[in-house]
């Protein structure tokens, strides 16, 4: 099987993240949600409408990795690399925030702390996990 790998890591790291019940960075949705009433009103409901799909399924965290692992084994790497970005690719971004954040107050050594920190996380362990998978997969 040609995306093996990607498959145990995309489960390993669902698994990881359903363990510890991470759940992703679901008011980053909700946010944008925010800006598209504002600026798109003619569209709003049909944004909200979309958005609200989207956070059921960021919302489910460990599962939608595991499933996107399951739709990689089933050669949709498309709607599995998507249903992974929803899981986990959110998770992404506060991870670099949160390092952007310790390198802003304590330097290099508050950065070398939260790379420690987060190397001993069983959640952010299983977002790297994830978005390695999300990278790691090949379309036939």
């Amino acid at each position: 099987m040609r995306n093996s790998i990607s498959i145990a890591l995309a489960l390993i790291g669902g698994i990881l993240l359903f363990q510890v019940g991470w759940v992703g960075s679901i008011g980053f949705i909700a946010d944008i949600a925010a800006y598209a009433a504002l600026y798109f009103p003619a569209i709003a409901e049909i944004m909200a409408l979309l958005l609200t799909f989207l956070v059921y399924i960021a919302s489910l965290g460990g599962i939608a990795v595991i499933i996107g692992g399951i739709l990689f084994a089933l050669n949709r790497v498309k709607s599995g690399k998507f249903v992974i970005s929803l899981g986990a690719g959110i998770g992404l971004i506060g991870l670099i925030i949160m390092l952007v954040q310790a390198y802003q107050v304590g330097g290099v050594e508050g950065l070398t702390d939260v790379v420690l920190l987060i190397s001993q996380s069983m959640a952010w362990i299983g977002v790297i996990l994830s978005i390695l998978a999300r990278r790691m997969v090949k379309s036939e």
